[in-house]
Parts: structure tokens; C-alpha cells; sequence
């Protein structure tokens, strides 16, 4: 299913037959919608609904602002379901109504008990980086990224992305992960993901750069340029190829989010080398990273394959083999101590304190019934 523009009701008083038309446009859209939240596996949040209308050619960047009202409204006229649209969490309601929901202390113990014994079961001991040389952060420009990426990223694996220029608390945090992988004896490795555009292109060239005043205030800019001298700070996408291979939407132009276009010779930043350099590569056009929505199983190989190139397999396999086998002999003493519990329980002893200590003493057998 496709779309070619999001629909518009028009100024001025508007006939009955138009409004018809107009919702009717609008479940195309809602349509539409549903089938890109399929392919992607969760809802984006409103703004990147705006790139992916943007990746599919529906809108381009200088039509942000309305575009985003448009969806907004639709919303607010419950013509769009809520659902469709994510949530921002730095928006999100927060406090809640903490209470047990068992009407007996009895029962609220046996709960706890059986969720204890059901998590001991889970018992997995091993560090996932046991076996690893390499310590790979992944860095994306877009939060949606990111969900994008995780299901194929193991759960150690650290995450985050910037939306743009990383503030400083992000690039402290991610220094400091960097140290503390390299206290434990692991290489760190920055992969970073970002847009095709002069901006996006910058961004992961100046990575070294934008670390650095912060690596020396925590006394580690020598450990930041051997990163950078040994191949470890990577922009790992978008590149050309790819966008090409997974049959990406190259945009027209270079619009920013002002509305205006590097592209012109008029722009403020037409003639810097970094805008310069990227037209002589790639010429009037562009590619956002959340265009990536648009084929999930090409986004999902491209950070498999670059993953897997700083993870050991073999260090995998053997992690999961020792943590199994701690988490079977840990399955065996919960499966006795169930046992246990179970018996003491059929004779009225384990919530009897006075009984339990004298099955404890005694024996099962010198308990009168209870």
C-alpha cells in the first residue's frame, strides 16, 4: 500500500461530499500507517512518522511543521488511533499506585515464594563479556533506531541515541562505559549510525573531536586516540552502497529542518568544506537513517553483520553453555527445596511456627493431624 501526499480538507466552508472524501483519504493514511507499524514490529513516535513520510517521498523536510500539526489534529480528532503513534517517554505520566493485590499475607508469601524459587531457576552467572575481546557501543542519531536494531542486539550490549549532537552528560556516560571496559580487559568499540547528509556525514567524522575536551577532563584522551588509531570509533551507516542494495529513498536536495537548502549557493553554510565535500560525493540528495523503516530485515542485517564482526561467536556459544549449565544445577535445588516446602505444607508445619519446629526436630511423623 502506498500514498502520495497526506490529505487536506481545504480553507473555507466545505461541503459535505468533501469532508466524506477527506476522511476517507484519511483511512488510507491510517492504512498505511498500520502496515509500517507491522513491518517495523512497534510505533514510532510522532517524529519519525514524519521521516518515514519523508523516506517515502510524502513529504519533504521543510514540510515538518505542518505536517506535524496535520498528524496531531487527525490525532485529536480520533481519526488517527493513538495507538499508532508512540509515546514520547520524556512526556510520559510518571508515579504510581504501588499495592499487593493478595487479600491474605499467606497468600501474598506463597506468591513471593513460587516467583523466588521460579527466578533462582534463572540462575545466570557468567558476565556475557567473559569471553570477549571487544566492547561495542552502538550510537544512533534516532531514538527508532534503536528499537529497530534491538532485535538483534544481546541485552549487554550498550545503547543510546543522540538525536543529533550528543549532549555532554551522553558523551560523558559513554566514555565512561569505554573505561570501564577497558578495567575489565575489553577493547572498546564505538559504532555509530547516522544520516547521509552533510550534517550526518560530519557528525561521525567529528566523533573523536566532539569526545575529546570531555576524554581529558577524565584523563583518558590517550585511550581515545588509540580508539580512533586501531579502527574503533566506526560509522557503520548510512553509506551509499547500502542505501542503494536495500533500495532506500534518496531525497532531492538538502533540506535542513529550517526549510532551507545546503544545496543553494545562497546558504549561510553552502561554501564550508564539510557541505562542499559532500556534494562532490553524493551531490544534491540525501538519506535519513529512520528511511531504514522502510525495509526492517536490510536494517537488521546491516547491524548483525556489524556487530558479529566484534563479537566472538564462539565466546557466545561458550557464555551460554556455562550460564546453562549453572542454571540446571540451580533447577535441581530448587526442585528439591519445592519438594521440601510442599511437605511441610500437607501437614499444616510451614505456617505453623510450632509445628514446623517440631517436624524440624522430630520429624514429619511425630506431628499430630492438623
Amino acid at each position: 500500500m502506498t500514498i502520495t501526499a497526506l490529505p487536506r480538507m481545504g480553507s473555507g466552508r466545505v461541503s459535505e461530499a468533501r469532508r466524506l472524501q477527506f476522511h476517507a483519504d484519511v483511512r488510507e493514511v491510517v492504512a498505511w500507517m498500520r502496515h509500517y507499524v507491522e513491518q517495523l514490529g512497534f510505533a514510532p513516535v510522532a517524529r519519525s512518522w514524519l521521516y518515514a513520510l519523508e523516506s517515502e517521498g510524502i513529504i519533504t523536510k521543510g514540510d515538518f511543521n505542518w505536517a506535524g500539526k496535520w498528524l496531531a489534529d487527525r490525532r485529536k480528532e480520533g481519526l488517527i488511533p493513538f495507538e499508532l503513534v508512540a509515546a514520547d517517554s520524556t512526556r510520559a505520566l510518571s508515579g504510581h499506585d504501588a499495592h499487593d493485590r493478595e487479600l491474605t499475607p499467606r497468600e501474598y508469601i506463597n506468591r513471593q515464594l513460587r516467583e523466588s524459587l521460579d527466578q533462582a531457576k534463572q540462575y545466570w552467572p557468567a558476565s556475557f563479556w567473559k569471553h570477549q575481546q571487544h566492547f561495542p557501543i552502538i550510537w544512533t542519531e534516532k531514538r527508532d533506531l534503536i528499537k529497530l536494531f534491538e532485535p538483534e542486539l544481546p541485552q549487554a550490549v550498550r545503547r543510546f541515541a543522540s538525536k543529533g549532537q550528543a549532549d555532554v552528560n551522553s558523551r560523558v556516560a559513554l566514555i565512561e562505559e569505554c573505561q570501564w571496559a577497558e578495567s575489565e580487559g575489553l577493547e572498546p568499540v564505538i559504532l555509530y549510525c547516522g544520516d547521509l547528509d552533510p550534517m550526518g556525514v560530519k557528525m561521525s567524522e567529528a566523533i573523536l573531536e566532539n569526545l575529546m575536551p570531555l576524554a581529558k577532563v577524565l584523563n583518558w584522551e590517550y585511550e581515545l586516540e588509540e580508539m580512533a588509531e586501531d579502527g574503533r570509533i566506526v560509522r557503520f551507516g548510512l553509506n551509499a552502497e547500502f542505501v542503494d542494495n536495500a533500495g532506500l529513498l534518496w531525497i532531492d536536495g538538502l533540506e535542513t529542518s529550517s526549510g532551507e537548502d545546503l544545496a543553494n549557493p545562497n546558504h549561510n553554510h553552502h561554501d564550508f568544506p564539510y557541505v562542499q565535500d559532500y556534494l562532490a560525493t553524493y551531490g544534491q540528495r540525501k538519506v535519513e537513517a529512520n528511511a531504514l523503516i522502510a525495509n526492517p530485515t536490510a536494517a537488521r542485517a546491516l547491524i548483525r553483520e556489524e556487530l558479529w564482526f566484534w563479537l566472538s561467536a564462539a565466546g557466545h556459544k561458550q557464555w551460554e553453555s556455562e550460564n546453562q549449565a549453572a542454571s540446571d544445577e540451580a533447577s535441581g535445588h530448587v526442585d528439591a527445596i519445592t519438594r521440601m516446602l510442599a511437605m511441610f505444607d500437607s501437614v499444616g508445619a510451614l505456617y505453623n511456627p510450632r509445628r514446623l519446629e517440631q517436624a524440624v526436630a522430630e520429624g514429619v511423623n511425630s506431628l499430630p493431624p492438623a
